[in-house]
């Protein structure tokens, strides 16, 4: 199974990939200021130190940061959508002159959606469960075209029921694979030879807390121990157990990115 999170990069950088090859460190103070500055009806408070490995175990209420310098970084599964397209205002307030690359993954939809902004335009979004898309915007990309043609077929559990409608891959595997070749990594094993270890990716875990609401800054944030989990097979399975049934509609309250930023659509 994939990693449950979404994960927003600020990019103002020619290799952003490269970047975090060569190794990054957060600034705290700068943290601080770019998470306030998404957050701006609540009050983000730094409760630990850590690396992008943790988003692995993360709970729902928890958001991960880190800013770079030229690069930084907004996650947590809380953020999860199917419709970047809804985001694009928020991004182009958040980040006007960057690009912007979204993948959010969420394994109990069994859904997959990447995105792309240029300088606040949304240039390219797709969101998909293995039977239906939900999102097709913009150009693809040169790397899709081997999804398409069944290079990259969908994997089947034993006890999985194939259906006829579905797609000839995972769109959490197309997903994935437009954040390893724009950042140069994956959640998902196995990783590749050049692939950025997570837990060589510094962030701070915040929780949002209601506007006004006593906060404490990264600078001061324990460092998390790693958490002792299993950790999953070596191999590239994305077909839930069971079949999630992806044509049921969608529910009319507001969605967890809704909660933070006030879209109205469900997010």
């Amino acid at each position: 199974m994939f990693v449950h999170t979404t994960t927003l990069w600020l990019v103002a950088c020619p290799d952003p990939a490269e970047q975090l090859r060569r190794g990054v460190v957060a600034d705290p103070d700068r943290t601080d200021e770019f998470i306030r500055r998404a957050f701006v009806d609540s009050s983000p408070s730094a409760v630990a130190s850590t690396d992008l490995s943790a988003l692995a175990t993360a709970g729902d209420d928890e958001v991960f940061a880190g800013h770079f310098g030229d690069l930084a970084v907004l996650a947590g599964r809380s953020l999860s959508t199917t419709s970047p397209a809804e985001l694009t205002e928020f991004v182009a307030g958040l980040a006007p002159d960057r690009t912007v690359l979204l993948l959010s993954l969420n394994p109990e939809t069994s859904s997959g959606t990447f995105a792309r902004w240029e300088n606040g335009r949304l240039v390219r979004s797709f969101a998909a469960s293995p039977a239906t898309i939900h999102d097709d915007q913009g150009l693809p990309y040169p790397f899709e075209s081997e999804f398409w043609a069944g290079a990259r077929p969908l994997q089947y559990l034993p006890d999985a029921e194939p259906d006829p409608l579905d797609l000839p891959f995972h769109p959490a595997e197309l997903a994935e694979e437009a954040n390893r070749r724009w950042l140069g990594f994956r959640f998902t094993p196995p990783s590749g030879v050049d692939d950025t270890a997570l837990d060589r990716i510094p962030v701070y875990a915040y929780s949002i807390r209601p506007s006004g609401a006593d906060w404490s800054p990264a600078s001061r944030a324990p460092a998390r121990e790693p958490a002792a989990v299993e950790g999953p097979a070596d191999v590239e399975v994305t077909m839930p157990i069971k079949r999630v049934d992806d044509t049921a509609p969608a529910s009319p309250t507001p969605g967890p990115i809704s909660r933070y930023f006030g879209f109205r659509g469900r997010l």
